[in-house]
């Protein structure tokens, strides 16, 4: 009988690989890379403007705040931003750092970035429009550059070899944020049930991963979490669009599927107007890589 040990990182790095390979939103992704951050340009207004109500400087504020307290940012720091999006998190750091590398795939998410900082008057963000899949860390000189390497709910953060990327363009702290258990809405799950006959299954981003794996290479991460209550009311034709959108990564959108998650949002609307409130839980894990425990 093998006895686990929480200091195995092959363990935890074939947990994490598991968990990827075998999660069905992994299996059933028909999208490449490419296509995906075409999407992520479709979607980059409506994403700027859903991150950027009240709740969601909210949970900045809180972020920059431990940040800030923890000594983490100053002004002679120098920080990545990996999957900036459309500088939710680069902005402000900016005015608070030496100076930002925000790298961010999506050429529509740039342009929001640039057009904030232009308005803002925001000159010390560098931005690399690349994937963190692409980046090769020591031959693009990034290699220890950073007093801070931050990712908050990206994918480009996915498995042990993104993470490890992480640790080796940092020169003192990494910051990574993700999801903590499921984090789909009634509605997701529902109609993944009703297209493919199976539960949505378990999240292969979930922030237990890195965790474990950090903590078993001998870091010591500083983990909070925070409980993310989200009400969205849309019209019948806009959340059927947003699920839609969903289902994209994972099947054909044909007249029929169309059909059947218009069919979903109209039996559970009322009035016109659809409702969701969904609860999930996010992780904000904070490290030394200049500090490793044996």
């Amino acid at each position: 009988m093998h006895l686990f040990s929480v200091g195995d990182r092959e363990f935890w790095m074939k947990l994490w690989q598991d968990a990827r390979e075998n999660s069905l939103l992994t299996r059933r992704r028909c999208r490449s890379e490419k296509e995906m951050v075409e999407n992520w340009n479709r979607r980059a207004r409506w994403f700027a403007c859903c991150t950027g109500d009240d709740k969601g400087q909210q949970r900045r504020k809180a972020v920059l705040d431990t940040l800030k307290r923890e000594g983490v940012i100053g002004p002679e720091v120098k920080v990545l931003d990996i999957g900036a999006g459309p500088g939710n998190y680069a902005i402000p750091m900016a005015r608070l750092c030496e100076q930002v590398t925000a790298l961010e795939p999506a050429a529509e998410m740039v342009k929001i970035l640039e057009d904030r900082a232009r308005t803002e008057r925001i000159e010390n963000i560098t931005i690399i429009q690349r994937t963190w899949q692409e980046v090769e860390v020591e031959k693009d000189g990034l290699a220890g550059r950073f007093d801070l390497v931050f990712a908050s709910m990206t994918p480009g953060v996915r498995d042990p070899e993104t993470l490890q990327k992480m640790l080796a363009a940092s020169r003192k702290f990494c910051c990574l944020g993700a999801f903590s258990g499921q984090r789909w809405g009634q509605a997701y799950r529902d109609l993944w049930q009703r297209f493919f006959g199976e539960d949505i299954g378990d999240n292969p981003g979930d922030i237990i991963y890195p965790f474990g794996l950090l903590y078993a290479m001998g870091y010591r991460p500083n983990l909070n979490f925070f409980t993310i209550n989200r009400v969205d009311e849309e019209p019948v034709e806009k959340a059927v669009e947003n699920l839609s959108r969903f289902f994209w990564s994972y099947m054909d959108i044909t007249p029929e599927v169309k059909q059947t998650i218009e069919h979903y949002v109209k039996e559970h609307a009322e009035n016109g107007v659809f409702r969701q409130e969904t609860t999930f839980c996010t992780g904000m894990m904070l490290w030394r890589v200049d500090e490793i425990f044996t």
